[in-house]
């Protein structure tokens, strides 16, 4: 659900709650540092806004250091905050990148850590500098710039200035330069039924698992760059279920969280997404941890309704039927020695991916030749090192979410075998005079069969 980005992009794990970030108390050395960002005299910053956040804080606005934007290179950002009184504790920052088909979140923790929120005291201009970078392949003019105050899962309301309906001012609307890069070739897996299904136990040692081939290591979620930490996945299916067995190399196999639907995507989990009919809109989300715990959600929109992150959808509250079972490689929770990994092994109910759609019209069982979309991630946090994560089909955003970058499994027969698409159908007054038979209304050809044989076969013609 989420994604490892670079140190200038964290991720945002939840719809209203983001990353974590360190609550200590600034050590001398901290505050010395922060003095060097606490301005006596109030600036200027080119993208003014003066949004007035509950009374206790004001966004004064943001710098940029060069405008346009361009994708793939780094910005620096300077954000503005005047105090009017202590915001309290454990309120941190947020920023969100928004584009036309793009999310990224650049949360960080401010001052570059040295200086957290709850330490701000009134009467300060604090500023805040971190850099971002816009991938390569982003798409839209402009990205808007939206940023507030979070703790656990509210924002802190904005009395006025400009914000969405999300409690998020926006700080700007900066241009971005040049053509986005051409859309990637799409993932694509083919999965092979099978006649017998592999015991679910977390081994990954049946036979039909033997001859189902692998997605390929998962890759870096934001560049598609390979990454230290190899995963791969197999599928299969029968009548009745979608099976899933993820392989993971880990030094390191920890998992603590032990209740069904706990966050386990801020410890080490593999994750599977689904949108069987392919609308873009709602979606299955499946995880599993290494102590092998559940999380599953139904999402009728894109991050809505994630039943545990917002226990006030209660009627989105959904439990998938899923049987998974892993098996470790090592020793669970024994940090100080050396693992080798740990394997997922998931019988998925063919129905489960509808979630809570009653008005799904998806065909079930799938037939061969039928398509789904669906993305797989995995999350791992070694000793002393932040989570990092890998993805199937990388969405190259810090959004897990983004169903556009969904690779698509296809489904195909015992043999492996895809059937070609069906031809499109031929219109009855067309089809009567290719068997012969004379009709009573003129037949509109094509215009290449109206041209003469010499244009159709010239210099540079195809064959259509």
């Amino acid at each position: 659900m989420r994604s490892a980005l670079p140190t200038a992009i964290p991720l945002c794990f939840l719809l209203v709650a983001c990353v974590e970030q360190d609550a200590d108390k600034p050590t001398a050395e901290d505050m010395a540092a922060a003095k060097q960002n606490i301005l006596t005299t109030p600036p200027t910053p080119k993208y003014a806004v003066n949004a007035d956040l509950d009374g206790k804080v004001v966004y004064l606005g943001l710098d940029v250091d060069h405008v346009p934007i361009e994708p793939g290179k780094d910005v620096l950002l300077t954000h503005y905050w005047k105090l009017v009184s202590s915001p309290g504790q454990d309120w941190k920052t947020f920023t969100h990148l928004n584009g036309a088909k793009n999310f990224i979140n650049a949360d960080h923790a401010p001052v570059k850590g040295k200086y957290p929120v709850g330490a701000w005291k009134a009467g300060e201009i604090i500023r805040d500098q971190h850099s971002i970078r816009l991938p390569a392949n982003w798409t839209g003019p402009t990205v808007e710039v939206y940023v507030g105050l979070w703790r656990g899962t509210t924002r802190m309301p904005i009395k006025a200035g400009p914000h969405d309906a999300e409690g998020r001012v926006l700080a700007a609307s900066i241009p971005v330069s040049g053509k986005p890069a051409a859309a990637e070739e799409r993932k694509r897996y083919v999965v092979r039924m099978v006649t017998k299904a592999p015991k679910i136990d977390g081994k990954l040692d049946d036979a039909a698992w033997a001859s189902a081939p692998s997605t390929g290591p998962f890759v870096n979620t934001m560049t598609g760059a390979p990454v230290a930490m190899k995963t791969e996945a197999k599928l299969l299916w029968d009548k009745k279920y979608l099976y899933i067995g993820i392989d993971n190399v880990d030094s390191d196999v920890w998992a603590k969280l032990d209740k069904r639907d706990d966050k386990l995507w801020t410890e080490e989990a593999d994750e599977i997404m689904i949108d069987a009919d392919g609308n873009g809109r709602s979606y299955v989300e499946l995880q599993v941890a290494p102590n092998g715990n559940l999380f599953d959600t139904y999402l009728p929109e894109r991050r809505k309704y994630e039943d545990t992150i917002n226990p006030k959808m209660k009627p989105f509250s959904w439990n998938s039927k899923t049987n998974a079972k892993v098996r470790v490689d090592g020793t669970l929770n024994k940090r100080e020695d050396q693992d080798k990994g740990w394997t997922a092994e998931l019988a998925i109910p063919l129905e489960d991916v509808k979630g809570m759609d009653d008005k799904s019209t998806l065909t079930l069982p799938p037939a061969p030749g039928n398509v789904w979309r669906v993305n797989m991630f995995r999350m791992d946090v070694p000793q002393g090192k932040p989570q990092q994560a890998a993805g199937w089909s990388p969405p190259m955003v810090g959004d897990f979410h983004a169903l556009d970058r969904f690779g698509e499994i296809v489904f195909a027969d015992a043999q492996g075998v895809v059937p070609p698409p069906a031809p499109p159908p031929v219109a009855p007054a067309l089809a009567k005079e290719k068997s012969g038979g004379a009709s009573s209304t003129p037949v509109s050809v094509p215009a290449d069969r109206k041209a003469p044989a010499a244009a159709k076969t010239g210099s540079g013609a195809k064959k259509k």
